[in-house]
């Protein structure tokens, strides 16, 4: 059973076309398809909100074949997605129930090295979790800390089963080492400088109802919020995945989901090996990376909720991006078919080339130039649309034009403020232009970015940060690039979206 129900997004049309086939026409964002009778029916099952299992007996369809469907139109802009809870949508018949399943018995894993008291508040808040007491293990490890009294007297109170490393080994080491000795049906790992929600593992052993769960990870949301760096991380730290649910099996794309909040099937984690206790960085998207690969769905449900208490100091939150960036190079080694990915967009490309000489050169005479794709786009999908009678206002399509346009020119620029702060530096000694591109795209970035997140922060201080951390991480990179021997890391591709196979 897969657990996801689809609503539809408003406000989307369907029409009927020619030989049996629709068109959905969407205004926000535009799109305009064509689909078959199948895909349309499934479309207005979503009306109202529609499980993949009732979509899947309507349609007599496999569930993985609809689910692929929709994934594929929330991919355009056209579902929501949530985890099922509905009844069946109007039109389809409910699907044979699967006989109720025991709630999964977990084994809580918290590596920890010198941090009691943290240790002491999240192991209050696992144990206030609301999952029954009887299915529920915990197993902490302590990686080679020096009061490693303080560490036991706080696993024993809390009933916690203790293992002692007998040196610093990471955290990778340590999560198999307890996993080998636990017996729960699902782990889950949390890291000793985080605090759970009540519902934390409810929320999350939900999605292991569908049996191609190999693992779910939760969303990590900032513990401390008082201070400027604080506020920062509140909206900019690496280990918040979003607030959109997101689901992947095999494919060339990067999603993984941070260990610090993610349950794994042991029998998944047991049959691919475990962490790689060889990497102290980047460990967890590894993990995520092979688990995919082996066909696993991995799931990120934004619902299952731990706070995390961040570095609270600029200097060891810096130290500590540079850590994360020297993995990619490492991590691109082991796994080849991973590469960043940009929409092949032949005229908003041509806007960021266009802009980009227009700042080097600082010639404001190139304006009109820098126009000139949008305009040309803008046109030839209106006169397309009117052609084909699809009823969207000019209005609109100019404006969905315009925006991907700045979309474009944003992928490009937070790829520029990412990894290439420090050549564009260099650049700018032969010419001061390339000081124009880098303060342009450091400062069109991370003011896109400061709009969307809207932190509790004035722009100047957010960007200070912005620009710090990504120059932070991409010391980082580059270091690990030198010392792999490769800067393959740092070669994008550009591909075109495909419709699911019908």
């Amino acid at each position: 059973m897969i657990p996801l129900q689809y609503r539809l997004r408003e406000p989307v049309r369907l029409e009927p076309g020619d030989g049996g086939t629709w068109r959905v026409i969407c205004e926000e964002p535009l799109a305009v398809l064509k689909v078959n009778a199948s895909a349309a029916r499934l479309l207005r099952a979503t009306r109202t909100g529609a499980t993949v299992g009732d979509m899947a007996s309507g349609l007599g369809l496999p569930e993985e074949k609809v689910l692929n469907l929709c994934e594929y139109f929330r991919g355009r802009g056209l579902l929501d997605v949530t985890r099922a809870s509905a009844p069946p949508a109007a039109g389809f018949a409910a699907p044979v129930p699967a006989p109720a399943t025991p709630t999964p018995s977990v084994t809580v894993i918290i590596p920890t090295l010198e941090r009691a008291d943290d240790l002491d508040q999240c192991l209050a808040a696992v144990r206030a979790a609301d999952y029954p007491a009887g299915s529920l293990e915990i197993i902490v490890v302590d990686d080679g800390s020096a009061d490693g009294a303080a560490i036991a007297s706080v696993a024993a109170r809390h009933g916690a089963r203790l293992l002692v490393n007998d040196e610093n080994r990471g955290p990778a080491w340590s999560r198999n080492r307890a996993a080998a000795e636990a017996t729960g049906e699902i782990l889950a790992f949390i890291d000793s400088d985080c605090v759970a929600t009540e519902s934390w593992l409810r929320d999350l052993t939900a999605y292991f109802a569908w049996d191609a769960v190999g693992a779910v990870g939760g969303r990590t949301r900032a513990y401390y919020t008082e201070s400027l760096l604080d506020r920062y991380e509140e909206v900019a730290s690496p280990l918040d995945m979003g607030r959109h649910l997101m689901l992947r099996a095999k494919g060339s794309d990067t999603f993984y989901v941070p260990t610090c909040n993610l349950l794994v099937r042991r029998s998944t984690y047991e049959a691919l090996g475990g962490l790689s206790a060889a990497l102290r960085v980047g460990e967890d998207v590894d993990f995520c990376w092979r688990l995919r690969a082996a066909g696993h769905y991995l799931v990120y449900a934004p619902e299952g909720i731990v706070l995390h208490k961040h570095r609270d100091r600029l200097s060891a939150m810096l130290r500590r991006r540079a850590q994360y960036g020297t993995s990619e190079a490492v991590l691109h080694g082991l796994h080849t078919d991973k590469r960043k990915r940009f929409p092949f967009s032949p005229a908003p490309l041509a806007t960021v080339a266009l802009v980009s000489v227009a700042l080097i050169k600082r010639d404001p005479r190139m304006i009109p130039v820098c126009l000139a794709p949008a305009l040309w786009e803008g046109r030839r999908r209106s006169a397309r649309l009117r052609e084909a009678g699809a009823g969207i206002p000019d209005a609109r399509v100019w404006d969905s034009v315009l925006r991907g346009h700045l979309s474009m020119l944003y992928f490009a620029y937070f790829h520029l403020t990412r990894y290439y702060l420090g050549p564009l530096a260099a650049l700018g000694l032969l010419s001061r232009g390339f000081w124009w591109l880098e303060a342009a795209a450091s400062l069109y970035a991370a003011g896109v970015d400061y709009t969307t997140k809207r932190p509790r922060l004035p722009f100047p201080v957010y960007a200070a940060l912005y620009v710090a951390e990504h120059a932070a991480y991409q010391t980082g990179v580059v270091k690990g690039c030198l010392r792999e021997g490769s800067f393959r890391t740092y070669l994008p591709v550009f591909e075109r979206q495909k419709p699911p196979a019908r």
